[in-house]
């Protein structure tokens, strides 16, 4: 028996009050299976999610109560090769269209109250999450059409994820791997600032990052290197890209070296 569990106490009646309220009101779906595969606990958001009826699904087995989901690998994979271990990201059609759910697991331990020997019962616990947005805008920023339009573009192009810590690179175009001497594998996961060397302090990346703090549209001129050393000056534009919740996804940034210096980019 594992002994790294978070455990419950059956008697602490405050903590099932708070667990129970929360699960009640939360946007997370939460969804509780026992040692033999049964639903005992599915909160309202999970029920929306899954499209299911939560009274109905009680005792039902967890593999029933997804049937309509797929996922990524399948259900009987997950369970078969890793008892349901890690995250999942799983698809459901439903009649306003494809819905994107993110399953996480965790165990709980329930001690035994009666302070036998009985190590008590384990329990999973599933986090549903709608990632549905989230997906649309990835897809929008990674799809064909959309690069093209970048590819064409007779400027440097780097979109960064505003989503994950640090913003990572996600995207660049030929014109700015031309334009830094940097490869693509050589810039993608991470931060745009390593353009700046040692000059972190430039006037303008004040600017740039209210932008990003504000969510705007932003403007700069900033002393970068290139990864020989040498120095350009990149006239930076940035804009916010945003999901059809108004959510900020992405920014991407458009680079022009100033006109004053040398020899201007070819398409």
């Amino acid at each position: 028996m594992q002994n790294n569990l978070p455990v419950l106490r059956a008697n602490d009646q405050l903590e099932h009050a708070l667990l129970a309220a929360w699960s009640t009101q939360s946007d997370v779906g939460i969804c509780v299976i026992d040692d033999t595969l049964r639903v005992i606990m599915l909160n309202p958001a999970a029920c929306s999610m899954l499209g299911v009826d939560g009274v109905a699904t009680l005792n039902q087995l967890f593999i029933d109560l997804v049937s309509s989901v797929n996922f990524e690998p399948s259900t009987d994979h997950w369970l078969t090769t890793s008892g349901f271990k890690g995250e999942h990201h799983a698809t459901r059609e439903s009649k306003l269209g494809s819905i994107d759910l993110l399953f996480k697991t965790t165990s709980v331990h329930l001690a035994n109250s009666t302070g036998g020997g009985d190590a008590g019962a384990i329990f999973t616990v599933f986090s549903i999450t709608d990632i549905t947005q989230l997906v649309a805008a990835q897809r929008q920023v990674n799809s064909e059409s959309y690069r093209r339009q970048w590819q064409a573009l007779n400027a440097g192009v780097v979109i960064s994820d505003a989503r994950l810590p640090d913003m990572p690179i996600v995207y660049v175009n030929p014109v700015f791997e031309q334009m830094s001497g940097y490869t693509s594998s050589e810039i993608l996961g991470r931060n745009c600032r390593f353009l700046q060397g040692s000059e972190t302090d430039q006037p303008g990346l004040v600017a740039i990052r209210q932008a990003i703090s504000n969510k705007t549209n932003g403007y700069a001129k900033l002393r970068n290197f290139r990864k020989d050393g040498s120095l350009f000056v990149n006239e930076l534009f940035i804009s916010p890209v945003k999901d059809n919740t108004g959510t900020v996804t992405h920014f991407v940034g458009i680079q022009h070296l100033e006109t004053s210096q040398a020899t201007p980019i070819a398409p």
